[in-house]
């Protein structure tokens, strides 16, 4: 039962929307990640929600990117369509592509993936569809001396990352690759760092948390897990902050769980508090 509670947690935080307010703006979306499990030849829509909860109307407009995370912050870096082979954008298309939303209203955005029957399509591939206010130019005031007469152009975006995993594709594996302190700090606390590999050919969606057992006392305690993605071929630094502890011994488990009820990796570090 706990394994359950447990891996539904991260299923809500990878699925959770986001909100971004900006002065008098204050627009939703919801859910901020799609993934798709479409076979060669076929099709697939799914829908995304903006709300605008902003006190005025509010104009949208939708593109598609390519994106990839490289290093191992978990960061995503912005390309334009073709940079990345492994880019799905240009089998992506959005109805509306553009929209206004009304005052306390949304608007249902209906993402549609259509994978073509190609040997090179049977692989995961990724995305991004961003959603930018389209916001007009406000221009100085001509009663300001110090106004500026370019005047500011005020806007924001969100961005959902977009998965297609073949049903085909169904080979998942993560390795530790390292487990060390990072930081060691005059409180008795530390900075643990996991590095954890994606060595498989599907999308991972993992969950790491450490157990600390003090060897003396036999007394266990785990931390909170931290939800995150690693996509085929790459990696994640995992860092943990460890709370002060007494003077001893202990060992600390490094668990990476990634939803295989056969396979979860550990490493073991074990560390002295003097």
């Amino acid at each position: 039962m706990k394994n359950a509670q447990f891996r539904l947690s991260i299923l809500f935080i990878l699925l959770a929307g986001i909100q971004f307010s900006l002065n008098a703006q204050n627009v939703s979306l919801a859910p901020s990640r799609l993934y798709y499990k479409v076979s060669l030849g076929e099709y697939k829509s799914q829908t995304v929600t903006v709300t605008n909860n902003s006190s005025g109307k509010q104009s949208f407009t939708i593109s598609f990117s390519d994106f990839e995370a490289p290093g191992s912050e978990g960061k995503s870096k912005f390309m334009e369509i073709g940079e990345s082979e492994n880019s799905c954008s240009k089998w992506l298309s959005a109805s509306p592509s553009f929209f206004e939303i009304e005052a306390g209203q949304t608007q249902q955005v209906t993402v549609l993936l259509q994978v073509p029957n190609l040997p090179e399509a049977n692989k995961v591939k990724w995305s991004a569809m961003k959603i930018k206010l389209a916001k007009e130019k406000q221009t100085a005031s001509l009663n300001d001396p110090k106004a500026v007469g370019m005047g500011v152009t005020e806007t924001f975006q969100f961005v959902v990352h977009i998965f297609q995993s073949p049903p085909s594709v169904i080979y998942k594996n993560a390795e530790i690759e390292s487990f060390k302190e990072i930081d060691s700090r005059s409180d008795s606390s530390r900075v643990l760092a996991l590095m954890v590999k994606n060595s498989g050919e599907a999308i991972l969606d993992c969950a790491s948390y450490l157990e600390v057992t003090n060897l003396q006392t036999g007394d266990e305690n785990r931390l909170k897990p931290f939800a995150y993605t690693i996509l085929p071929g790459g990696s994640r630094n995992v860092k943990f902050n460890l709370p002060g502890l007494s003077k001893g011994n202990y060992s600390v488990l490094g668990v990476v769980d990634y939803g295989s009820k056969e396979n979860v990796q550990a490493a073991e570090l074990q560390i002295e508090v003097k």
